[in-house]
């Protein structure tokens, strides 16, 4: 599928969804850009106490995040096999209470530290309609067969329990694709947009404390 450059600025059928007020740590993992955590806590007016991601290729990161290293060490590296095991998560202090955010974590965390921690993750898709939107590249099969779904699009804020996004489900946000956005528009900027705010609505839900 050609990816285009989307010109579109969908709005939700949600109202505007004002930040909680946060206080727990708070630890965000990424794989990508992390531009989400970086437009998440501009949105919050507050960061992550920690940011980590397995992505050592700065040159790939939101330019915000990349300024968050020159000025505080509260972004951290791991490796590839790190990541896998997710293991670091035992050395990162206050991890047993703290409150922790997938965006784009592409590893699948392991059962146990599944269940040792209190993780969430943000996945673009309405899996509580359609969970054959579960895993991988949802936007792209979304997309293929969005006459099946009546143009509806969302995500969703879920917990993280051992079998792939199938956690309680926290927070949703959908919004349909009108014939005339249709024609030019680029998927992944469809969900950028209900994934914040489907996050925006977790944190006011689940305030950190």
């Amino acid at each position: 599928m050609a990816k285009r450059k989307s010109k579109l600025n969908p709005k939700p059928t949600t109202k505007k969804v004002k930040s909680g007020n946060v206080k727990q740590t708070w630890v965000a993992l990424f794989s990508q850009s992390g531009s989400e955590i970086a437009n998440l806590a501009k949105a919050l007016s507050c960061w992550p106490d920690l940011i980590i991601t397995n992505n050592s290729d700065k040159s790939k990161w939101d330019p915000r995040i990349v300024s968050r290293t020159k000025f505080s060490n509260n972004v951290m590296v791991v490796s590839n096999h790190q990541a896998k095991t997710a293991n670091f998560l035992h050395n990162v202090g206050g991890s047993k209470s703290a409150l922790i955010t997938l965006h784009g974590w592409l590893r699948i965390i392991p059962p146990d530290i599944c269940n040792q921690y209190k993780i969430v993750n943000g996945h673009p898709g309405l899996i509580n309609q359609y969970p054959e939107l579960k895993g991988i590249d949802p936007q792209e099969r979304w997309w293929a067969d969005r006459d099946k779904y009546d143009m509806w699009y969302g995500s969703v804020v879920h917990d993280v329990v051992a079998e792939v996004d199938a956690g309680q489900i926290h927070a949703t946000d959908k919004c349909q694709l009108t014939a005339y956005e249709e024609m030019d528009c680029n998927p992944y900027d469809l969900f950028r947009q209900t994934s914040l705010n489907s996050w925006l609505k977790y944190f006011n839900k689940f305030p950190i404390r």
